[in-house]
């Protein structure tokens, strides 16, 4: 931990560093292509941990001292706050990206497409998808959201060629309702979750929800 410093590190050397921890103390040796369902779990984890105590590092001696006022205090939780939600998000497109590396998929992330929007990751390239002599039923969109709530709608038009096929949403958020699925379902969204989260899912929905495994072996087949 001391390597990393009481200073928060950027958010893609801490998941990695997330990544290496936990893999050290499983010896998850292949573990992100055995099973990258848990594999993503447990990254996830071990990088909310390694956080957390960084964040104890960072803002512990606030807490043990208090607040000389309010405005003080709601100045540091908004820090805190805002922190969390920003490293949330960009963790899981990192965890994300070091499964698809070592599954061997091609893929790019942040790609530019029409109107300056930036799909999460479009597989297997940016020039491929610029490309119109490149099939359109080779292309692949995924999203990746740490929570949806109504926030899936943005996929919706992040790239115009995919815009009438089903668009993948990668999410860690667990229970959305069944009226929430059928209006993804009606916009061709596909759910993907880590397979230990289906479970939370209403029992009717549970068939339609993609695994980790099923999208990496999906995108595999389709690049081939």
């Amino acid at each position: 931990m001391n390597e990393l410093g009481i200073e928060f590190p950027d958010s893609c050397k801490m998941a990695k560093k997330a990544r290496e921890i936990n893999d050290r103390l499983h010896n998850q040796l292949n573990y992100s292509i055995l099973n990258p369902d848990q594999c993503l779990i447990d990254w996830t984890n071990s990088e909310y941990n390694v956080f957390r105590a960084i964040e104890q590092s960072r803002y512990g001696k606030f807490l043990a001292n208090g607040f000389p006022s309010v405005d003080e205090f709601i100045n540091v939780a908004n820090q805190v706050l805002n922190r969390r939600k920003s490293r949330a998000g960009k963790s899981l497109e990192h965890h994300l990206s070091a499964l698809f590396d070592s599954n061997g998929v091609r893929y790019e992330s942040q790609v530019i497409t029409e109107g300056n929007k930036k799909p999460d990751f479009i597989f297997p390239s940016s020039a491929a998808y610029h490309n119109y002599s490149f099939p359109t039923n080779k292309l692949i969109s995924l999203a990746a959201k740490t929570t949806c709530k109504d926030r899936w709608r943005q996929i919706l038009n992040e790239a115009d060629r995919l815009k009438n096929g089903y668009k993948y949403l990668c999410t860690l958020q667990q229970g959305i309702s069944e009226k929430q699925m059928d209006e993804m379902k009606s916009e061709k969204v596909v759910l993907v979750v880590p397979k230990p989260y289906i479970k939370s899912f209403p029992q009717s929905k549970q068939s339609d929800i993609w695994t980790i495994e099923k999208f990496v072996s999906f995108v595999k087949e389709t690049e081939m």
